[in-house]
């Protein structure tokens, strides 16, 4: 390769790289809250790993964390949330264990409606995995009359349009985790259909409470006026011009007021007309009504007249539970239709069982053996050293993404420890690779022929190492659970990159930088064998 392709295609790289490593990395804020967050900072990550940060800032007047001052030393929070019609297994042997006891309680004259309720619901509720599901109609407005799931050939077959909506609602439950910020964050789906959050434990009980009540919140976004609930009415949609919500609410967002934590409501023209004339005779004694579902989320007294184009809700909101209650609103504003609603299950306290720091100490355990791997091969290989180094961080920045961009990935011991193993693979195979070129130098061969010998004798060696671990990290991904799949999973990924790093991208760097050497053997601190005279 030419010098001037070669300048031209490392200066490339070396621009992407550096982006992606300042993307990776770095995290500062500006504008007050405002804030750009690493992808580092934005992978989700083990609640077991204590990490103890500040991302600068003040606290607000709350107490309450809000982004920018955050400081998390692990553990927190996880709330499991079912579907209406969808049980957990305790909860559907709790219930069933009253009925029996009221069964065995019951007089002569109440055991036959007694057994009748026991009947009722055990054939009433189908199980799948640990979750059970009630079969018929599950919502009671339900004018389509569609199950939550049926029995077909004695196998439990969920409703499609019940499948859809719950992927809906945790689009819309994602969209508002991911929005708040929370460092640790995360949504999991467990057993298909019931849905788990962690959040970290940030200081506030009652706050936290409060967040995970919002974070439940789902279905359609509705507003109404009215003194009570039962007596609201809502907008009277146009259906000849296929109106719709949106074309009197445009967006609602979280907004520090002066201060003050605050829901913000947007409205269309139209939007503040309708609430203008609702409230023209407001005293106090009446409320408009912001919908999510089926129930009200917020409920704004209206003392006098309201006109306004964005109209700023505080109440007794702290940070947290402001930003949750205005990205639940908004979810529900732009998301998909549901026809049911979230209960809480299970809630758990989780520990930061490995240390406080223990985070911190795994970024600075890699970063050391990261630097440690790269001066050994600048000690041992001079210049070359440059070109694995370019070849692992094209293995360490795609593998950060792909942890960052997959779901179920997280930054935890197990993928840490599969991440440092594929460094430390790709490591040996590029070593491998070096020391085979150097004898093959030493022997007099041209340094070009060095090179391709060295890859030649070692190409299928390597090759075959890493296609037989990769396919043993995936086959145990599918046959294993918890963090043994989590890290089978991550070192499959790692094993594939290290593969491709150390067989094409570090041989093509290598290509690219003997074209500016001049003494490539130098270069290389490849060194030829002495022969001695006789």
């Amino acid at each position: 390769m030419s010098k001037v392709k070669s300048a031209l295609f490392l200066t490339l790289v070396s621009i992407v790289l550096a982006g992606l490593c300042f993307m990776c990395a770095v995290s500062f804020n500006y504008g007050g809250y405002q804030g750009f967050r690493s992808i580092l900072r934005r992978t989700q990550k083990d609640a077991l790993l204590g990490n103890s940060y500040s991302l600068a800032g003040k606290a607000d007047e709350s107490g309450d964390y809000a982004y920018g001052n955050e400081t998390y030393v692990g553990g927190g929070y996880t709330v499991v949330y079912y579907p209406e019609g969808v049980l957990s297994k305790d909860a559907y042997e709790d219930e069933l264990d009253a009925r029996r006891a009221a069964l065995e309680a019951a007089s002569e004259e109440e055991k036959e409606d007694a057994e009748a309720a026991v009947e009722e619901y055990t054939t009433g509720y189908k199980k799948s995995g640990s979750l059970y599901f009630k079969l018929g109609e599950y919502g009671a407005e339900d004018e389509k009359d569609q199950g939550i799931a049926s029995v077909v050939d004695n196998k439990l077959v969920v409703d499609g349009q019940f499948a859809k909506e719950f992927d809906s609602a945790v689009a819309s439950i994602r969209n508002s985790v991911r929005e708040l910020g929370y460092e640790n964050s995360r949504v999991d789906v467990r057993d298909g259909y019931s849905v788990e959050i962690f959040l970290p434990n940030f200081g506030n009980t009652a706050s936290q409470a409060g967040v995970f009540n919002a974070l439940g919140r789902v279905g359609g976004f509705d507003l109404k006026y009215g003194a009570s609930e039962e007596d609201a009415t809502g907008i009277n949609f146009d259906e000849d011009k296929n109106e719709t919500i949106h074309d009197y609410v445009k967006s609602v967002y979280y907004v520090s007021n002066g201060g003050t934590p605050s829901v913000a409501v947007r409205f269309t023209k139209a939007g503040r007309e309708i609430v203008k004339g609702w409230t023209a005779e407001a005293s106090g004694s009446s409320y408009v009504y912001f919908y999510v579902g089926d129930e009200p989320m917020i409920a704004l007294t209206a003392r006098q007249q309201i006109d306004q184009g964005t109209l700023y809700i505080s109440g007794n909101y702290t940070a947290a539970t402001a930003k949750a209650t205005a990205y639940a609103l908004n979810n529900a504003l732009n998301g998909g239709e549901v026809s049911f609603s979230f209960s809480v299950g299970e809630v758990f306290e989780r520990s930061a069982l490995f240390g406080d720091l223990a985070l911190t100490l795994c970024y600075v355990a890699f970063g050391v053996l990261a630097l440690a791997m790269i001066v050994f091969f600048f000690v041992r290989y001079h210049g070359l050293g440059a070109a694995h180094l370019y070849s692992f961080l094209i293995y360490l920045l795609p593998m950060i993404l792909l942890v960052w961009g997959i779901p179920f990935l997280h930054i935890g011991i197990e993928t840490f420890l599969a991440v440092l193993f594929g460094m430390l693979l790709h490591s040996v195979s590029t070593m491998i690779v070096y020391e085979n070129a150097k004898k093959e130098y030493a022997q007099g061969k041209t340094i070009s022929t060095s090179v391709k010998n060295g890859y030649k004798k070692t190409f299928w060696g390597i090759f075959d190492a890493h296609i037989i671990l990769a396919l043993i990290s995936f086959v145990t991904y599918f046959i294993a659970m918890g963090q043994l799949a989590i890290f089978a999973f991550t070192l499959g990924l790692a094993t594939v990159l290290s593969g491709l790093c150390s067989l094409a991208v570090g041989r093509f760097h290598w290509a690219c930088l003997m074209s500016f050497a001049k003494n490539k053997g130098k270069f290389c601190n490849f060194k030829r064998e002495e022969i001695e005279d006789e």
